[in-house]
């Protein structure tokens, strides 16, 4: 028998990312009759309270994939960057619990041993970027989550960290040639993207019509990037949800794959 928490769960994630003008109505209703939030964190992630102590993701967003998705196994993601793939991987546990295959690109040289040792997926060394014939500058720091190409270095808060970072040149790679080079299916499940502040500049020069992403998380750091993504997102038939908890991300899901 399916357990009635996770019927419920989904049965209000179906409602409220179909018809979104519902949420705040049905949130009245259960605040009041039961006393509970349902669009904060704990219930969101009451459905994956048993893999909640193996999440890597800095804001759990290997959780809300699970949930998107129904805690589907043997699916497809594409994640960068990828840092050592543990520390902050939004995809480490789908790939190790769930049996999910994917790419992950990381262009950081000091990640490049770890993460061929620590995942079993697609690697990429080059550089996501707008196109795949660009030689890039790129600043690798002593925080190295906060690398990036070197021209947005000053594009958010964390620019002090990036003052005294090693630069070195990269290759880019655009994210369609990324996906075609993989064999990566049409329908991907989740595309992770969190590239500290070139996000709009890929996915502005992607083409959404050979490619869908059923999930996507996009760091935006709350940088003016943030209101070109939503728009450019939405206007190829995506959703942006949970806004409450996502903080500096953005989670998206597309519209017709709406549990």
């Amino acid at each position: 028998m399916k357990d009635y928490k996770i019927t419920i769960l989904e049965l209000f994630n179906h409602i409220t990312t179909s018809h979104p003008e519902l949420q705040k109505n049905l949130e009245d209703l259960v605040f009041k009759d039961q006393g509970l939030n349902i669009s904060d964190a704990k219930f969101l992630f009451e459905l994956n309270l048993k893999t909640l102590s193996k999440s890597k993701s800095q804001l759990r967003q290997d959780l809300f994939v699970l949930f998107q998705l129904n805690n589907k196994r043997k699916g497809f993601f594409v994640e960068f960057g990828a840092t050592n793939g543990i520390d902050l991987s939004n995809t480490y546990l789908l790939e190790k619990d769930y049996e999910w295959d994917g790419i992950l690109a990381e262009p950081a040289k000091c990640w490049h041993e770890d993460l061929r040792n620590n995942r079993n997926c697609h690697i990429e060394h080059n550089c996501v970027w707008k196109d795949s014939t660009s030689t890039l500058s790129f600043n690798e720091v002593n925080f190295a989550e906060l690398s990036t190409i070197n021209k947005y270095s000053s594009s958010d808060g964390h620019s002090e960290a990036r003052n005294h970072g090693k630069t070195y040149d990269v290759q880019s790679i655009s994210l369609t040639d990324l996906l075609k080079k993989y064999n990566a299916p049409r329908e991907i499940d989740y595309l992770s993207i969190d590239t500290e502040g070139s996000e709009y500049e890929i996915l502005s020069n992607f083409d959404f019509s050979q490619y869908s992403f059923k999930v996507i998380t996009c760091e935006h750091n709350y940088t003016p990037m943030r209101e070109k993504i939503f728009q450019l997102l939405t206007q190829n038939g995506y959703i942006r949800v949970h806004q409450n908890i996502s903080q500096f991300d953005d989670w998206y899901i597309k519209q017709n794959n709406a549990n």
